[in-house]
């Protein structure tokens, strides 16, 4: 069963990760994108609850961890975007919109 509430686009794209408490800073990949937020491989595990900027396309969101799990040495993290900052950035139609002009 299928627990998003969202439709998710696929995306392979560079994303920086820095937790606000702390300021450690990780870099990986996107690898997926909703109207909620994102979710991405990284080398490093983050905390569930813990706030966070993400930077993706050269753009800042804030957001928070929802999940960490272990992926093949790395790990999957799911970050819930804020929808105030998500709206008025569409980041879904950013990201849609990026891969469109790099396949075409």
């Amino acid at each position: 069963m299928d627990r998003r509430y969202s439709q998710r686009i696929s995306a392979q794209l560079p994303v920086r990760l820095m937790m606000l408490e702390g300021r450690q800073e990780t870099s990986g990949r996107l690898l997926d994108v909703s109207e909620s937020g994102v979710s991405a491989l990284l080398p490093a595990a983050a905390e569930p609850g813990a706030l966070v900027k993400l930077e993706i396309l050269g753009l800042f969101f804030f957001g928070h961890v929802a999940y960490c799990n272990p992926d093949g040495g790395e790990f999957r993290i799911g970050i819930f975007v804020e929808p105030a900052v998500l709206d008025s950035s569409n980041l879904t139609e950013l990201v849609d919109s990026f891969l469109i002009d790099r396949v075409g």
